[in-house]
């Protein structure tokens, strides 16, 4: 049957997995159609439906959960029946059990505080509301994704006070390793058991196993009446001594010398890690301490004797100068007078001033070259070929001597006469003459 409600879907809840099974119900993780989320559904198993004592027993709990509103108490959101069965809506809570903590040993003192601050408040209130768990223990304690705990499983709880009958065939409920003793012997219960149950839970989380142990379930119940619970600082030497006490309170045979709520239960217990911690740090010494220990001790210690030398050893005196030795002179340093402010200002001015010039300078020297390039570059004279003018000049003149020679006139003048004027004859040019 189980393995068929697996993908069924039952009044808008499709069924995921199967999360737990135990004697008295089976547990799913559901998936809620309508609002989204996930969710548990605790259904009672098929072969107890006809135990009239199971059915009622699961619709007790739905009306005690149904009365209990507290933020570590898990929540009921539904309440119904499917082919005869009645189930119960929860909040499904993904961050497992602190029984799921406990695998790997003892739970640190600062987890484990944190954990009964939550569920201790929740205890209390249950009681004020007058309904007695009955079965306290780490897989009813519950925790969720940021690790906040939460009470859960009230399927043997109680309402204080009631006159309706038990709901078992004997008048013994719960679990044998977490049972009070009043509870082992099936009398009148009130909230101190539970608080005993909250002791073993306590003793479990810090030492890592439980007080008592047995082959049988009626082995277990008897040394929860007759033996004395052992020591947690001897199962766990990590643990304070201070916190010993608190554990035995909460443990004690009767219940008047047991603690009268869950709260002062675990104030008791952040009491003694506090002052387990405050014990420490005052008996470790400080090294100022330390250091005038030791002074101390060497000023009470009596003076070492000295016994004297033999005779026959000499000592040599120390030496003595005969003269006293002049401390040497040290030469006198000069000091080198810092600059003022105004002197820095015109250092800095005249170095401005000086990098300017050079840069206009350089511009300069850069604008005029830039220029003669310009020039060059453009229109161009033609040079003149002085050797060859030199050379036509010397030649035209040669001739012209030769020329004058060759015509000279044989006859001379007559007295009296007068001279013709000389014929002149025109320089040597390298004017081109010109064409008629």
């Amino acid at each position: 049957m189980t393995q068929t409600l697996i993908g069924a879907t039952i009044h808008g809840y499709l069924l995921l997995e199967e999360i737990a099974h135990g004697g008295m119900a089976t547990v799913y993780r559901a998936h809620q159609l309508s609002m989204k989320r996930d969710v548990a559904i605790k259904m009672l198993p098929e072969q107890l439906l006809h135990h009239s004592s199971s059915l009622e027993r699961f619709q007790q709990e739905a009306s005690i959960v149904a009365r209990l509103e507290h933020r570590a108490i898990v929540p009921v959101h539904d309440y119904g029946e499917y082919q005869g069965r009645p189930y119960l809506v929860m909040r499904f809570m993904d961050g497992g059990s602190v029984d799921d903590l406990l695998i790997d040993g003892p739970i640190a003192p600062e987890r484990a505080l944190a954990i009964l601050q939550q569920i201790a408040p929740a205890l209390d209130y249950a009681h004020r509301e007058g309904v007695l768990h009955r079965d306290l223990k780490p897989s009813n304690i519950l925790l969720d994704a940021n690790g906040d705990a939460y009470i859960t499983d009230f399927g043997i709880a109680r309402i204080l006070g009631s006159t309706t009958k038990q709901l078992t065939t004997s008048g013994v409920v719960g679990t044998p390793s977490y049972m009070s003793p009043e509870q082992a012997q099936g009398k009148d219960l009130d909230y101190r058991s539970d608080l005993y149950a909250l002791g073993v839970v306590v003793f479990e989380m810090l030492t890592g196993q439980r007080p008592f142990d047995g082959d049988t379930p009626y082995n277990i119940a008897v040394k929860h009446v007759t033996e004395p619970p052992p020591s947690p600082c001897q199962i766990n030497p990590l643990l304070p001594a201070t916190v010993e006490p608190v554990l035995l309170k909460a443990l004690d045979k009767s219940i008047e010398r047991r603690y009268t709520s869950a709260k002062e239960l675990v104030e008791a217990l952040d009491q003694a890690f506090a002052e387990a911690k405050a014990g420490a740090s005052a008996t470790e010494p400080s090294l100022q301490h330390a250091l005038r220990d030791v002074l101390a001790r060497r000023e009470q210690a009596p003076p070492v004797p000295v016994n004297p030398p033999p005779a026959h050893i000499q000592f040599v005196p120390a030496y003595q100068p005969s003269h006293a030795i002049a401390p040497p002179v040290s030469a006198a340093v000069r000091r080198r007078k810092r600059p003022t402010r105004a002197a820095d200002r015109v250092t800095w001015v005249t170095f401005l001033l000086v990098m300017m010039g050079g840069l206009v300078a350089v511009g300069l020297i850069v604008a005029y070259y830039l220029m003669g390039s310009g020039e060059a570059s453009g229109s161009v004279a033609p040079t003149p070929d002085l050797a060859a003018t030199a050379i036509f000049k010397l030649t035209a003149t040669r001739a012209a001597i030769d020329a004058a020679q060759d015509t000279a006139p044989a006859d001379v003048p007559e007295p009296g006469a007068t001279p013709a004027p000389p014929q002149m004859t025109p320089l040597p040019t390298n004017t081109p003459a010109p064409t008629h």
